[in-house]
């Protein structure tokens, strides 16, 4: 599903299609912002990618791609193309000097927030796509923090068992929680690097602002990226605990 925004002469309002000279792409227009979301975009649905934007086809395909994403910022010709993992769904972004098109596969908290905040009169679009892009990107990253959650409560409940009864089955999940702690962990550094591109202005010569507010969901993901490597610390001494009982051996 397609869901279209336009701020122009001071006012946002929902549209369900896009005038190409809002983009600046008729000598002479005033151009507008424009904020395109796709909602598990059917292929038509897409075809606003290449036929209205005429995005890069890779960066089209990676955005199409309806497995988890690898966190990465890209420069192309005149636009930004971002993918970022998020807690409940990972999302592609298009960044333009008038524009943001977002793309994803499962619903996002952060994407209906802000959709709901335009609707209702937000001034979200005040400060540009920019700036809409970080509050998505903000929204999404601050969407991980449930997840390192979850894997803190196995941890504690592992930790608890280990208490009662060690065996192999233990052992067993113990590992499957390192696995799922290290999967979240490898996502959120590869986030907080592609962020950290952004900070230091390698890809697109941000506002100092701009540079600042993402610095924010940056260090963030550091915090994040630390307890989970305190996550795996602790399953660490849960597994060699309960391999020495489960074996019938002391490990003290």
């Amino acid at each position: 599903m397609n869901t279209i925004f336009v701020h122009r002469d001071g006012r946002t309002e929902q549209v369900t299609s896009i005038d190409r000279s809002w983009l600046g792409a008729v000598p002479g227009s005033k151009a507008a912002y424009v904020w395109v979301d796709l909602a598990a975009p059917s292929i038509p649905e897409a075809l606003v990618l290449s036929d209205t934007f005429t995005f890069h086809r890779l960066a089209v395909d990676d955005a199409m791609t309806t497995s988890p994403q690898t966190p990465k910022i890209e420069a192309y010709d005149g636009y930004l193309f971002a993918s970022m993992a998020g807690g409940d769904s990972d999302i592609a972004f298009f960044v333009g000097p008038h524009y943001l098109v977002s793309v994803h596969w499962r619903d996002s908290k952060a994407v209906s927030d802000l959709i709901d905040s335009v609707r209702h009169g937000g001034k979200a679009f005040a400060d540009g796509p920019v700036a809409m892009f970080h509050k998505l990107v903000e929204g999404a990253a601050g969407g991980l923090r449930p997840s390192l959650q979850k894997l803190s409560g196995w941890v504690n409940a592992l930790e608890k068992r280990l208490l009662e009864k060690a065996n192999a089955e233990l052992v067993a999940e113990v590992l499957d929680a390192r696995r799922d702690v290290f999967a979240l962990v490898q996502r959120v550094n590869r986030e907080r690097e592609a962020l950290d591109r952004l900070v230091r202005r390698e890809v697109v010569d941000l506002s100092a602002e701009m540079s600042f507010r993402f610095r924010d969901v940056r260090d963030k993901l550091i915090g994040l990226a630390d307890e989970g490597l305190a996550l795996d610390h602790r399953l660490a001494g849960v597994l060699t605990a309960a391999t020495a009982l489960a074996a019938g051996r002391r490990w003290m």
